[in-house]
């Protein structure tokens, strides 16, 4: 379902500029599409990736925004701007600054939500239900014999506490390792 293909190292013109901002728009599109439901959205991992990511874009669009108002603070400065209407051109620019101060503050107050959002949803995890005993899919491929893929699709994530995660130790080094507390020597 990810598309994790790199975005394009930078944009060298206004053209190409424009395009990463239209795929922005498509991806979120697409996304929008992806999380309706099975079988694109499935499992609590998936969800919390998503709302980490979406974070993080959010956090990514107040600089957008910031560098956006510097750009036409600095073509103001520099005289290279007009308007079709014959505007006042301070006045407008004022206005938009405005907008875009606000529009900042509220990626600020999303992005904190998201993160909020995504930190609530840390522990939880799938149940194993004759639902999800389909076995695991990637790129179109069944994985039923991979060690642990199947399991680990059924119940990702599994808490770290989980004794089916790892075998105990053999009975002989058990002793060994179990301390009841600790020496009273100085060095320690």
């Amino acid at each position: 379902m990810t598309d994790e293909t790199k975005a394009p190292p930078t944009a060298r013109n206004d053209e190409e500029t424009t395009r990463l901002a239209t795929n922005l728009y498509e991806h979120v599109r697409q996304l929008n599409y992806a999380t309706a439901g099975p079988p694109s959205l499935t499992l609590p991992g998936t969800a919390y990736t998503i709302l980490g990511n979406l974070s993080a874009a959010t956090y990514g669009l107040d600089q957008v925004l910031d560098q956006i108002h510097r750009f036409f603070l600095r073509e103001l400065q520099a005289d290279r701007l007009g308007h079709d209407q014959d505007g006042e051109l301070a006045d407008v620019l004022s206005r938009h600054g405005q907008a875009l101060g606000e529009a900042r503050q509220h990626t600020r107050v999303l992005c904190a939500a998201l993160s909020d959002a995504q930190s609530a949803i840390n522990a939880v995890h799938s149940r194993a239900t004759r639902g999800r005993e389909t076995p695991p899919t990637i790129g179109g491929k069944t994985y039923v014999d991979e060690a642990g893929v199947a399991a680990a699709a059924n119940d990702f994530p599994r808490p770290i506490i989980d004794p089916t995660l790892l075998p105990p130790p053999p009975t002989g080094e058990r002793k060994r390792l179990i301390r009841t507390r600790r020496p009273s020597t100085p060095e320690a």
